[in-house]
């Protein structure tokens, strides 16, 4: 009975990981830029007890886990605003952000910008939006225009170019926050390749690319196994209880 008392456990472990994903995808329905995660899990193929040899009389517990999250980079919808701090992008390409508090270099979607008190553009207190060179852009004016290749052109004739980075569709990527991220792969920053097809459309964001409707069938899908998992524990515990207790008396 223990296997199936570890398996029922490890269930109801695993069931709550994947609606604490499901719930962070459903909170961040209407956060710009947002990247939806899925939880993977490992295959049932892997065994559950191992004994060296079918012999010994002890064997070790393996676990069904969630090995890692993987995040959705498809393209979202895009909504007009008119503001000129606005950018969305179109394709296989993301803002570079230096994040405020460790200084590092990251990847976004998320193009609401803002200006802080020293005219730098930023990702509102997230960081710094950096240019090609990764260096901070200090506009100090909301008056500027910006083509569909993220050159800015100032009212008083300053240009800068944005900095944007390519990450393919299929690529893993590790989120930092809910919408700063690294690939894996440790693709060189900025680097776009040669003939790679994308645009920068200011006045518009980039909605989450959150299916709230496919979220909640899940969330319902895992809240029901989380139930049968419960509901089968409390058979095995009774079960085991039952085995001591006559075990007890013989």
């Amino acid at each position: 009975m223990l296997r199936g008392y570890y398996t029922a456990a490890n269930g109801i472990i695993n069931e709550q990981r994947i609606l604490n994903v499901i719930t962070n995808n459903i909170a961040n329905a209407k956060t710009a830029g947002y990247k939806a995660d899925e939880a993977i899990p490992t295959t049932f193929a892997e065994e559950l007890l191992l004994i060296n040899s079918r012999k010994s009389a002890t064997g070790t517990i393996r676990y069904r886990t969630i090995d890692y999250t993987n995040t959705n980079l498809e393209q979202g919808s895009f909504e007009n605003t008119g503001s000129r701090l606005d950018a969305a992008l179109v394709g296989n390409v993301y803002f570079n952000i230096e994040e405020r508090r460790t200084g590092e270099t990251l990847l976004s979607r998320n193009g609401q910008f803002t200006i802080n008190a020293e005219g730098y553009l930023t990702l509102g207190t997230t960081g710094y939006v950096l240019d090609e060179n990764g260096e901070r852009i200090q506009l100090g004016t909301a008056d500027f225009q910006m083509d569909r290749f993220g050159n800015i052109t100032t009212g008083d004739g300053r240009t800068f170019a944005l900095g944007l980075s390519y990450i393919a569709p299929d690529t893993d990527v590790e989120k930092v926050d809910d919408n700063l991220m690294r690939p894996y792969e440790d693709a060189p920053i900025g680097n776009i390749p040669e003939g790679e097809s994308y645009q920068v459309k200011q006045g518009w964001f980039e909605r989450s690319n959150v299916d709230v409707a496919e979220e909640t069938i899940r969330a319902m899908d895992a809240q029901h196994v989380f139930t049968a998992c419960s509901s089968a524990l409390k058979i095995a515990n009774s079960i085991n209880q039952i085995a001591a207790n006559d075990l007890a008396k013989i």
